[in-house]
């Protein structure tokens, strides 16, 4: 069996186990309701809420079961709580603007109150290429939103993605080396970014390159997507939130 196959396999699995634990909730926000699937461990400690890449519009409410968001699986069984926040429209693949829209950054600051209140546990945002521009930009649009956060995960960044001073957030940039979306997804840009946001972020600022993996389409699969390297890119994630996470409680 080829390593392609075990990932696909894996992968499945992790959908099946988790889907049996599956909640969907609808988030009230002033815009309507916005779908997240909600992956609840016994032991968590911290909650990990993912924006989908690509158009963001993955369907959630309608599958049976839900699945989570690949890295969002491997990190539930680590034991952290997974949530992934949909949307109901597409956000767009290659033009990225309504991402930046006031509606779209307040319907991820109702999903993080929502699941502040929920849970009260620190949360830490996630985006994926496209939805890096997501979180970027809700760091950028107030101090008070970072104070939302433990935490903040720019994976394959998109390279429009850019955030700005003051921040006083652990963020963590990851990549892979081999990522070939280079015309949208370049390694080398988040390199630079992770450069530029140490100098003035007062915050922890880490930068974890993945290694390895499958080949594969250059915006859905392959490197880019962590195929046959999940292993590791999870490994980085969950350890970046477990540093946090001491972090705080010594303080």
């Amino acid at each position: 069996m080829n390593r392609a196959i075990t990932f696909l396999m894996s992968l499945l699995l992790a959908c099946i186990v988790l889907g049996a634990k599956a909640e969907i909730i609808q988030v009230p926000s002033e815009y309507g309701d916005t779908p997240t699937g909600y992956w609840g461990h016994p032991n968590a400690k911290a909650v990990v809420i993912s924006l989908p890449g690509g158009d963001g519009s993955r369907g959630i409410a309608a599958q049976n079961p839900p699945r989570p968001g690949w890295l969002g699986a491997g990190l539930y069984d680590d034991g952290l709580d997974s949530v992934l926040m949909d949307s109901n429209v597409s956000l767009g693949w290659s033009s990225i603007s309504p991402r930046y829209t006031k509606e779209h950054l307040a319907r991820i600051k109702s999903v993080i109150e929502f699941y502040q209140n929920k849970l009260h546990k620190p949360i830490f945002l996630m985006g994926h290429s496209n939805s890096t521009i997501s979180v970027a930009e809700f760091l950028n649009q107030s101090p008070e939103n970072q104070k939302m956060l433990a935490g903040a995960i720019i994976s394959s960044g998109r390279n429009e993605t850019d955030i700005s001073p003051p921040l006083n957030l652990p963020i963590l940039f990851m990549h892979h080396e081999e990522d070939p979306n280079g015309r949208w997804t370049a390694y080398s840009h988040s390199q630079s970014l992770y450069e530029e946001v140490k100098k003035f972020n007062l915050a922890p600022t880490e930068f974890a390159t993945v290694h390895g993996g499958e080949s594969g389409e250059a915006s859905t699969a392959g490197h880019h997507m962590y195929q046959g390297s999940l292993e590791e890119a999870t490994k980085y994630v969950y350890e970046f939130v477990l540093r946090q996470l001491n972090r705080s409680m010594v303080k």
